[in-house]
């Protein structure tokens, strides 16, 4: 797969983690990750969606030999 179509994947992913913390699953789905948050979310998640930005900026802006 080309690296921008990843690297736009990737953005994509960031920005809805960023939204949604919880997955979608509701109030109790995913109860216990993300440091026990009603939602699911947390620091963890943050953190993860941030990365997932980031790498996907670098694709987007990095030359393919």
């Amino acid at each position: 797969m080309d690296t921008k179509v990843v690297g736009w994947i990737q953005i994509g992913g960031g920005v809805l983690a960023l939204l949604f913390p919880g997955g979608g699953v509701g109030m109790m789905g995913m109860m216990g990750f993300g440091g026990g948050t009603m939602m699911g979310g947390g620091w963890a998640v943050t953190l993860l969606a941030l990365i997932f930005i980031v790498t996907g900026v670098f694709n987007l802006t990095g030359n393919k030999k």
